[in-house]
Protein backbone atom coordinates (compact mmCIF):
# COMPACT_ATOMS: atom_id res chain seq x y z
CA UNK A 1 0.00 0.00 0.00
CA UNK A 2 1.49 3.49 -0.86
CA UNK A 3 1.88 5.39 2.21
CA UNK A 4 0.44 9.20 2.04
CA UNK A 5 2.45 12.12 1.59
CA UNK A 6 4.27 14.10 3.79
CA UNK A 7 2.01 16.79 3.16
CA UNK A 8 -1.11 14.82 3.57
CA UNK A 9 0.58 13.16 6.64
CA UNK A 10 0.80 16.81 8.36
CA UNK A 11 -2.97 17.51 7.72
CA UNK A 12 -3.99 14.51 9.26
CA UNK A 13 -2.29 14.86 12.17
CA UNK A 14 -3.72 18.15 12.49
CA UNK A 15 -7.17 16.63 12.45
CA UNK A 16 -6.08 14.23 14.86
CA UNK A 17 -5.03 17.54 17.05
CA UNK A 18 -8.08 19.60 16.28
CA UNK A 19 -10.64 16.49 17.37
CA UNK A 20 -9.09 16.12 20.73
CA UNK A 21 -9.30 20.22 21.16
CA UNK A 22 -12.34 20.12 20.52
CA UNK A 23 -13.07 16.57 22.52
CA UNK A 24 -11.74 17.87 25.41
CA UNK A 25 -13.37 21.53 25.12
CA UNK A 26 -16.95 19.28 25.11
CA UNK A 27 -15.57 17.36 28.25
CA UNK A 28 -14.75 20.29 29.77
CA UNK A 29 -18.04 21.69 29.44
CA UNK A 30 -19.96 18.86 30.17
CA UNK A 31 -18.00 18.25 33.21
CA UNK A 32 -18.84 22.06 34.36
CA UNK A 33 -22.47 21.68 34.10
CA UNK A 34 -22.14 18.57 36.09
CA UNK A 35 -20.20 19.64 38.91
CA UNK A 36 -22.62 23.21 39.50
CA UNK A 37 -24.22 23.10 42.92
CA UNK A 38 -28.09 22.35 42.48
CA UNK A 39 -30.39 24.53 44.80
CA UNK A 40 -33.96 23.10 45.71
CA UNK A 41 -37.07 24.64 47.10
CA UNK A 42 -40.14 23.75 48.78
CA UNK A 43 -43.41 25.05 46.68
CA UNK A 44 -44.47 28.41 47.36
CA UNK A 45 -43.14 32.33 47.19
CA UNK A 46 -41.17 31.62 50.71
CA UNK A 47 -39.19 29.10 50.11
CA UNK A 48 -38.34 29.95 46.94
CA UNK A 49 -36.79 33.47 47.68
CA UNK A 50 -34.47 31.73 50.40
CA UNK A 51 -33.57 28.89 48.13
CA UNK A 52 -32.56 32.24 45.51
CA UNK A 53 -31.01 34.00 48.63
CA UNK A 54 -28.88 30.96 49.03
CA UNK A 55 -27.65 30.53 45.67
CA UNK A 56 -26.64 34.30 45.07
CA UNK A 57 -24.64 33.77 48.36
CA UNK A 58 -22.88 30.60 47.06
CA UNK A 59 -22.53 32.24 43.31
CA UNK A 60 -20.45 35.11 45.38
CA UNK A 61 -18.30 33.04 47.32
CA UNK A 62 -16.92 31.63 44.09
CA UNK A 63 -18.98 28.86 43.66
CA UNK A 64 -20.60 27.66 40.27
CA UNK A 65 -24.74 27.27 40.62
CA UNK A 66 -27.21 25.77 38.35
CA UNK A 67 -29.68 28.33 37.38
CA UNK A 68 -32.67 25.86 37.14
CA UNK A 69 -34.01 25.41 41.00
CA UNK A 70 -35.57 22.00 41.55
CA UNK A 71 -39.07 22.65 43.00
CA UNK A 72 -40.64 19.33 45.27
CA UNK A 73 -41.15 18.00 48.61
CA UNK A 74 -39.04 17.80 51.50
CA UNK A 75 -38.82 14.03 50.70
CA UNK A 76 -38.12 14.22 47.13
CA UNK A 77 -35.82 17.06 47.78
CA UNK A 78 -34.05 14.75 50.42
CA UNK A 79 -34.41 11.61 48.01
CA UNK A 80 -32.50 14.41 45.62
CA UNK A 81 -29.82 13.91 47.85
CA UNK A 82 -28.71 10.62 47.01
CA UNK A 83 -29.05 10.71 43.51
CA UNK A 84 -27.00 13.51 43.15
CA UNK A 85 -29.80 16.09 41.63
CA UNK A 86 -30.19 18.22 44.84
CA UNK A 87 -27.23 19.44 46.77
CA UNK A 88 -29.15 22.46 49.00
CA UNK A 89 -32.49 23.31 49.79
CA UNK A 90 -34.14 25.73 52.63
CA UNK A 91 -36.23 23.98 54.45
CA UNK A 92 -38.21 25.13 58.05
CA UNK A 93 -36.93 22.96 61.21
CA UNK A 94 -40.61 21.89 62.28
CA UNK A 95 -41.52 20.99 58.88
CA UNK A 96 -38.83 19.43 57.79
CA UNK A 97 -38.15 17.56 61.75
CA UNK A 98 -42.18 15.94 61.15
CA UNK A 99 -41.24 14.15 57.71
CA UNK A 100 -38.09 12.40 59.48
CA UNK A 101 -39.06 11.82 63.12
CA UNK A 102 -42.83 11.99 63.20
CA UNK A 103 -43.37 11.08 66.78
CA UNK A 104 -40.89 13.72 67.74
CA UNK A 105 -42.49 16.01 70.64
CA UNK A 106 -40.32 18.77 70.67
CA UNK A 107 -41.20 22.47 69.66
CA UNK A 108 -38.96 24.95 71.05
CA UNK A 109 -36.58 26.41 68.19
CA UNK A 110 -33.61 24.99 70.08
CA UNK A 111 -35.13 21.89 71.01
CA UNK A 112 -36.63 21.37 67.46
CA UNK A 113 -33.22 22.04 65.46
CA UNK A 114 -30.98 19.43 68.47
CA UNK A 115 -34.07 16.55 67.39
CA UNK A 116 -33.66 17.43 63.58
CA UNK A 117 -29.75 17.49 63.55
CA UNK A 118 -30.37 13.42 65.35
CA UNK A 119 -32.89 12.66 62.49
CA UNK A 120 -31.07 13.60 59.63
CA UNK A 121 -29.94 10.99 57.48
CA UNK A 122 -26.21 9.83 56.99
CA UNK A 123 -24.24 12.64 54.73
CA UNK A 124 -26.77 15.33 55.21
CA UNK A 125 -26.26 18.38 57.31
CA UNK A 126 -27.80 21.86 58.33
CA UNK A 127 -26.47 24.94 58.86
CA UNK A 128 -27.41 27.73 61.41
CA UNK A 129 -30.52 28.38 62.11
CA UNK A 130 -32.01 31.19 61.19
CA UNK A 131 -34.20 33.48 63.42
CA UNK A 132 -36.98 33.48 60.16
CA UNK A 133 -40.01 32.04 61.71
CA UNK A 134 -42.71 30.06 60.00
CA UNK A 135 -44.31 29.07 63.05
CA UNK A 136 -48.48 29.18 63.40
CA UNK A 137 -49.65 31.94 65.85
CA UNK A 138 -53.57 32.10 67.09
CA UNK A 139 -54.50 35.49 66.34
CA UNK A 140 -58.18 36.50 68.21
CA UNK A 141 -59.98 39.63 66.90
CA UNK A 142 -58.08 42.94 69.35
CA UNK A 143 -61.84 43.84 70.92
CA UNK A 144 -62.15 40.08 72.54
CA UNK A 145 -58.62 39.61 73.82
CA UNK A 146 -59.46 43.26 75.54
CA UNK A 147 -62.99 42.17 76.50
CA UNK A 148 -61.86 38.75 77.69
CA UNK A 149 -58.25 39.80 79.29
CA UNK A 150 -56.65 37.93 76.89
CA UNK A 151 -53.09 38.20 75.27
CA UNK A 152 -51.17 34.83 75.55
CA UNK A 153 -51.98 31.60 74.56
CA UNK A 154 -51.97 29.75 78.24
CA UNK A 155 -55.25 32.16 78.90
CA UNK A 156 -56.90 30.99 75.97
CA UNK A 157 -59.61 29.46 77.97
CA UNK A 158 -61.05 32.50 78.58
CA UNK A 159 -62.08 33.15 74.88
CA UNK A 160 -65.16 31.81 74.19
CA UNK A 161 -66.29 28.00 74.02
CA UNK A 162 -66.60 26.39 70.24
CA UNK A 163 -64.97 29.20 68.32
CA UNK A 164 -64.17 27.41 64.81
CA UNK A 165 -60.57 27.82 64.48
CA UNK A 166 -59.88 29.28 60.14
CA UNK A 167 -56.32 28.98 58.54
CA UNK A 168 -55.00 29.32 55.17
CA UNK A 169 -53.28 25.98 55.46
CA UNK A 170 -54.33 22.94 57.54
CA UNK A 171 -51.81 22.53 60.49
CA UNK A 172 -50.49 19.00 61.59
CA UNK A 173 -52.69 17.60 64.38
CA UNK A 174 -50.04 17.93 67.11
CA UNK A 175 -50.66 22.05 66.75
CA UNK A 176 -54.66 21.48 67.33
CA UNK A 177 -54.01 18.75 70.07
CA UNK A 178 -51.21 21.25 71.36
CA UNK A 179 -53.88 23.94 71.61
CA UNK A 180 -56.17 21.55 73.40
CA UNK A 181 -53.26 20.91 75.96
CA UNK A 182 -52.72 24.38 76.93
CA UNK A 183 -56.44 24.66 77.51
CA UNK A 184 -57.86 26.53 74.62
CA UNK A 185 -61.88 25.14 74.07
CA UNK A 186 -61.64 25.64 70.04
CA UNK A 187 -64.51 24.14 67.64
CA UNK A 188 -62.96 22.39 64.33
CA UNK A 189 -60.59 24.05 62.34
CA UNK A 190 -61.80 25.02 58.84
CA UNK A 191 -59.85 26.09 55.83
CA UNK A 192 -60.04 28.97 53.66
CA UNK A 193 -58.17 30.47 50.17
CA UNK A 194 -56.51 33.31 51.95
CA UNK A 195 -55.04 35.11 55.14
CA UNK A 196 -57.47 38.02 53.74
CA UNK A 197 -60.22 35.40 54.78
CA UNK A 198 -58.73 34.55 57.85
CA UNK A 199 -58.18 38.37 59.00
CA UNK A 200 -62.09 38.66 57.74
CA UNK A 201 -63.55 35.94 59.94
CA UNK A 202 -61.61 36.29 63.17
CA UNK A 203 -62.11 40.14 62.85
CA UNK A 204 -65.73 39.54 63.38
CA UNK A 205 -65.01 37.68 66.28
CA UNK A 206 -66.91 34.75 64.62
CA UNK A 207 -63.73 32.45 64.89
CA UNK A 208 -59.99 32.52 65.99
CA UNK A 209 -57.10 32.47 63.22
CA UNK A 210 -54.51 30.21 62.78
CA UNK A 211 -51.78 32.04 60.50
CA UNK A 212 -47.77 31.59 59.90
CA UNK A 213 -45.51 34.35 61.75
CA UNK A 214 -44.70 34.93 58.22
CA UNK A 215 -48.29 36.43 57.05
CA UNK A 216 -49.16 40.05 57.79
CA UNK A 217 -52.18 38.74 59.53
CA UNK A 218 -50.36 39.32 63.15
CA UNK A 219 -49.72 42.38 63.29
CA UNK A 220 -53.03 43.94 61.75
CA UNK A 221 -54.95 46.30 63.81
CA UNK A 222 -58.04 44.62 64.59
CA UNK A 223 -55.82 41.36 65.43
CA UNK A 224 -53.88 40.55 68.29
CA UNK A 225 -51.86 37.51 68.24
CA UNK A 226 -51.66 35.39 71.22
CA UNK A 227 -48.33 35.17 72.93
CA UNK A 228 -46.59 31.55 72.87
CA UNK A 229 -44.44 30.28 75.82
CA UNK A 230 -40.83 30.23 74.74
CA UNK A 231 -37.32 29.07 76.33
CA UNK A 232 -35.22 31.51 73.75
CA UNK A 233 -33.10 34.29 75.06
CA UNK A 234 -33.93 37.42 72.36
CA UNK A 235 -36.73 35.25 70.10
CA UNK A 236 -33.30 33.56 68.23
CA UNK A 237 -32.51 30.19 68.03
CA UNK A 238 -29.17 29.18 69.25
CA UNK A 239 -27.47 26.22 67.38
CA UNK A 240 -25.32 24.86 70.13
CA UNK A 241 -27.92 25.32 72.96
CA UNK A 242 -29.03 22.69 74.90
CA UNK A 243 -33.05 21.65 74.96
CA UNK A 244 -35.13 23.46 77.41
CA UNK A 245 -37.40 21.43 79.73
CA UNK A 246 -40.60 20.53 78.05
CA UNK A 247 -42.75 23.15 80.64
CA UNK A 248 -40.61 25.65 78.80
CA UNK A 249 -41.28 25.02 75.14
CA UNK A 250 -44.01 26.53 72.86
CA UNK A 251 -47.23 24.96 72.75
CA UNK A 252 -46.68 25.19 69.08
CA UNK A 253 -43.18 23.56 67.25
CA UNK A 254 -40.82 25.75 65.71
CA UNK A 255 -40.33 26.65 62.68
CA UNK A 256 -36.68 27.97 61.45
CA UNK A 257 -35.26 28.67 58.47
CA UNK A 258 -32.47 26.26 58.20
CA UNK A 259 -29.96 25.55 55.22
CA UNK A 260 -30.35 21.49 54.56
CA UNK A 261 -27.25 20.38 52.53
CA UNK A 262 -25.00 17.34 51.07
CA UNK A 263 -22.38 17.06 53.26
CA UNK A 264 -19.86 16.32 50.78
CA UNK A 265 -21.20 19.25 48.30
CA UNK A 266 -20.00 22.19 49.85
CA UNK A 267 -16.50 23.23 51.14
CA UNK A 268 -15.90 24.46 54.48
CA UNK A 269 -15.70 28.12 52.91
CA UNK A 270 -19.66 27.71 51.27
CA UNK A 271 -20.61 26.13 54.43
CA UNK A 272 -19.28 29.69 56.39
CA UNK A 273 -21.13 31.99 53.17
CA UNK A 274 -24.24 30.44 53.59
CA UNK A 275 -24.25 30.57 57.69
CA UNK A 276 -23.86 34.23 57.21
CA UNK A 277 -27.56 34.73 56.14
CA UNK A 278 -28.59 33.50 59.65
CA UNK A 279 -26.75 36.88 60.95
CA UNK A 280 -29.05 39.00 58.38
CA UNK A 281 -32.18 37.86 56.93
CA UNK A 282 -35.49 38.12 59.69
CA UNK A 283 -38.86 37.34 59.20
CA UNK A 284 -39.63 40.50 58.30
CA UNK A 285 -37.57 40.41 55.27
CA UNK A 286 -38.83 37.27 54.22
CA UNK A 287 -42.16 38.01 54.20
CA UNK A 288 -41.85 41.17 52.74
CA UNK A 289 -40.11 39.74 49.70
CA UNK A 290 -42.71 36.35 49.50
CA UNK A 291 -44.85 38.80 49.06
CA UNK A 292 -43.69 40.77 46.62
CA UNK A 293 -42.59 37.75 44.46
CA UNK A 294 -46.20 36.49 45.25
CA UNK A 295 -47.30 39.02 43.17
CA UNK A 296 -44.51 39.09 40.14
CA UNK A 297 -43.07 35.20 40.33
CA UNK A 298 -40.73 36.64 37.60
CA UNK A 299 -39.12 39.54 39.92
CA UNK A 300 -37.35 36.83 42.58
CA UNK A 301 -33.98 37.56 40.96
CA UNK A 302 -34.33 41.73 41.52
CA UNK A 303 -36.31 41.05 44.57
CA UNK A 304 -32.97 38.93 46.22
CA UNK A 305 -30.52 40.73 44.71
CA UNK A 306 -31.48 44.51 45.80
CA UNK A 307 -31.61 42.29 49.75
CA UNK A 308 -28.26 40.90 49.34
CA UNK A 309 -27.18 44.63 48.29
CA UNK A 310 -28.88 46.08 51.66
CA UNK A 311 -26.70 43.58 53.89
CA UNK A 312 -23.37 42.93 51.69
CA UNK A 313 -24.02 39.63 51.18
Amino acid sequence: MRRPSAPVRAAQAIVVVLAVLIGGVACGDSSGTDTDLVIGSAPGAAPRVAAQIYAEVLRHNGAAVASDVVTASYPRLLAGFDSGRVDLFPAFTGSLLAELAPNATDTGSDAVYAALNSALPQGVSVGDPTPVSDQLQVVVAASLASARDVDELSECSRLPAGLPVVGDRAPDPGTLAALGGVGCRFGPFRQVSSVSEVVSAVAGQNAVGLVSTLSTAGTEANLQALADATQQANGRPQASAAPADAADQPAIRAQNLVPVFSTAALTRDQIKAINKVAGELTTADLATMAERVSRDPGSVDTVVDNWLGEHSL
